[in-house]
């Protein structure tokens, strides 16, 4: 209550054709775009839900998220190409039901395709039909930029572990890949567009010095980028074929054989 009026004079406040006129301007020029990217940014404390914790019946949240959370990802688990509807009909009709965790869902299917590489068209198929009954693009691209960070704009820190470093530089070449895939799908499938191209070319940019190791690893993510569609390929074929020199390892110019065959 307002100090100073009563319950009926708020009411009359309320319903004055002065205040309604004023807050209709206000929720014309407010940037409700804006304030939904700012809340999209905030990173979520996936520690509240304590997913691999097993508690105490006693100290169970009375909401019953981790629960929830624990469940949804169990069936996103078990999807595949065979049981792929039945399955999403029970994580669909989770997420309807708990709305408010719809964003830690979408990051953690995100996480899915980049480290489960080889099961990412089933994750963009689940991605694809949540966004049928939710709106997710914004919630998706969003994520997607702050992976795009972590994974191509993150500096390694080198230690004095030769092994370490060796593990760091895999493990972020392997993440590369990944999100490469990851795009690649959601922009065949249209959820996702026009980010491909700068992606791709982001690879090829230094592709021609790197270790013989992580060229084929690239190489065998492009030959599957491929694989969806030669047109993905086409501005990048002349640097490609100068992997056939002799001076990259024999693997390396098999795999080039092996893009070139596609066209």
């Amino acid at each position: 209550m307002i100090e100073g009026l009563s319950e009926e004079q708020l009411l009359e406040v309320l319903s004055s054709d002065k205040f309604v006129k004023g807050y209709k301007t206000y929720e014309k020029n407010k940037d409700v775009d804006k304030l939904s990217n700012f809340f999209d940014d905030i990173e979520t404390n996936k520690n509240y839900f304590r997913l691999n914790v097993k508690k105490s019946r006693k100290y169970l949240n009375k909401n019953n998220d981790t629960d929830i959370i624990k469940s949804i990802n169990s069936n996103i688990n078990k999807c595949t190409d065979t049981n792929y509807k039945s399955m999403m009909k029970l994580i669909i009709n989770d997420i309807n039901k708990n709305e408010h965790l719809l964003s830690l869902v979408i990051e953690s299917i995100l996480e899915k395709c980049i480290v489960h590489h080889h099961f990412v068209h089933i994750y963009v198929k689940i991605l694809e039909e949540i966004n049928k009954n939710n709106n997710i693009i914004r919630v998706l691209n969003n994520t997607l930029n702050k992976y795009y960070g972590f994974i191509f704009d993150h500096k390694i820190v080198g230690s004095d572990n030769t092994y370490d470093n060796l593990c760091n530089e895999n493990r972020q070449t392997d993440n590369k890949i990944g999100y490469l895939m990851l795009i690649t799908h959601l922009d065949i499938n249209n959820v996702v567009c026009d980010r491909i191209s700068d992606l791709i070319k982001n690879i090829m940019n230094d592709i021609l010095d790197k270790d013989n190791d992580e060229i084929f690893k690239l190489l065998n993510c492009l030959l599957n980028i491929g694989s969806i569609s030669t047109k993905y390929l086409n501005d990048h074929m002349d640097v490609i074929k100068q992997l056939k020199d002799k001076k990259y390892d024999s693997k390396v110019r098999c795999k080039v054989m092996d893009i070139d065959d596609l066209f």
